[in-house]
C-alpha cells in the first residue's frame, strides 16, 4: 500500500497506535480480524515480510524512525537492502529508533552487477525489512524518498500462509524465513500471511486470499496449530479452505504443505500427525490437477538438526534448507 511517499509492502490497512504515536501496519484487513480465532488477531499485526520501499534520490539522505512494542523469542531485526544488496543490520529497540538511509558509494557498480545478473530488484530501491515476529510501529519517514518507480520489483509474487514457521518465529533475520529464502531463489516477491500459532484455516482468510488479485503462486502450509483438532474436524476445514482457493484460482499453481517434520515424527504414538498428512494429501489430489500440488514438509526439513530445541521450530539452518527445497520443487511445476 502506498503511504506517504514510499510503498509499505505486504501491508494491508495501517491503524493509529494506542501504544505510541506513530501507525501500526495490520497484514490483514482490519475488518476481517473479528472472523478470526483470538491469536490471528495480534499476529495479523506482527511485520513478517513487510517492508518501507522508496527510491533514494541521487545523492540524498532520509531518516526512518521505527519502534519495537514488544518482546519476543528473537530480538527485533531491520535489515536495510539496496535492491538485492544488504546494506545494514539494525537492532529495533522498544524506544524510538532512527534509520538513516544513505547511497552507497559503490552504486554505479552495484547498478553493473544487478544490469549483468538480471537481478528482479532495482539497486537503487531502498528495502527496509521489518522484524517478521514483531509488532512495528511507524513514527516518521522523512527525506529525499519518492514511491518506487515502475519494474523496480520481481514481476510475480509468492504468496505465503501458514503457522508460525512461515510466519518466522525462532528466525533472526526478516530475510531468513523459508519463505523469504524461497521466493529470493525463485526470483519472486513475497507476501507472507504466516500467523504464528493462529494458522486454522478460517474462511475469512480463504476469501481475502480469493479476493486478491497481487498473487501469481501460493503455498499453503497446515496443520501443526491445530494438533488438538480432531481428524474429521482437521479433514472438513482443510477441504473447505483448499477447495475455496483452488475454484476460484483454477489456473494459478497452488502447494499443499502437511506438516513438517517435528518431534512427533521420532516418538512412538505421533498422534494426529499422520492422519493430517494423509488429509492434506487426499485433498490436494482428489482435484486431479497439474496446478494443486501436494508437499509432504518431512521432504522440505529433511534434517531433524535442523530444528531449534523445542524440536518445531526450524533454526536459521534449517529455514534455509526449507527454502531450498521448497523453491525447487516449486521450480520443476513452474517451468
Amino acid at each position: 500500500m502506498k503511504y506517504q511517499n514510499v510503498e509499505i509492502h505486504n501491508v494491508s490497512e495501517i491503524f493509529d497506535s494506542e501504544k505510541t504515536s506513530g501507525i501500526g501496519m495490520c497484514r490483514y484487513p482490519l475488518d476481517i480480524l473479528d472472523s478470526l480465532n483470538k491469536n490471528a488477531k495480534g499476529m495479523s499485526k506482527m511485520a513478517s515480510a513487510c517492508e518501507i520501499r522508496a527510491m533514494l534520490k541521487e545523492g540524498g539522505e532520509a531518516k526512518v524512525v521505527l519502534q519495537a512494542i514488544d518482546d519476543n523469542v528473537v530480538p527485533p531485526i531491520v535489515s536495510v537492502w539496496f535492491g538485492e544488496f544488504c546494506h545494514e543490520t539494525i537492532l529495533l529497540e522498544n524506544e524510538p529508533t532512527e534509520i538513516i538511509i544513505k547511497q552507497p558509494v559503490r552504486i554505479k557498480i552495484m547498478e553493473d552487477i544487478a544490469k549483468k545478473d538480471k537481478h528482479n530488484f532495482d539497486p537503487r530501491l531502498v528495502r527496509i525489512r521489518l522484524p517478521q515476529i514483531h509488532t512495528v510501529n511507524i513514527l516518521s519517514i522523512e527525506g529525499d524518498l519518492s514511491y518506487p518507480k515502475e519494474n523496480s520489483t520481481p514481476s510475480k509474487t509468492m504468496l505465503s500462509y501458514g503457522s508460525s514457521i512461515t510466519h518466522g518465529a525462532s528466525c533472526i533475520p526478516p530475510e531468513g524465513t523459508y519463505a523469504a529464502q524461497c521466493a529470493n531463489h525463485l526470483g519472486y516477491d513475497l507476501i507472507n500471511l504466516g500467523l504464528g500459532g493462529a494458522a486454522q484455516m478460517e474462511m475469512a482468510i480463504a476469501d481475502h486470499i480469493v479476493a486478491r488479485t497481487d498473487w501469481d503462486i501460493i503455498t499453503l502450509e497446515m496443520g501443526i496449530n491445530v494438533l488438538g483438532w480432531e481428524q474429521e474436524k482437521f479433514h472438513q476445514t482443510v477441504d473447505d479452505f483448499v477447495t475455496r482457493i483452488v475454484e476460484a484460482h483454477p489456473n494459478k499453481m497452488i502447494f499443499c504443505i502437511d506438516l513438517f517434520t517435528y518431534y512427533a515424527d521420532y516418538i512412538d504414538d505421533p498422534k494426529n500427525a499422520p492422519g493430517f498428512r494423509n488429509s492434506v494429501k487426499a485433498i490436494t489430489n482428489k482435484f486431479n490437477s497439474k496446478n494443486v500440488i501436494h508437499i509432504d514438509g518431512r521432504n522440505l526439513l529433511t534434517k531433524p538438526s535442523g530444528l531449534r530445541t523445542d524440536l518445531v521450530h526450524p533454526s536459521d539452518n534449517g529455514m534455509h534448507e526449507m527454502g531450498m527445497n521448497l523453491a525447487s520443487v516449486i521450480s520443476k511445476h513452474i517451468g
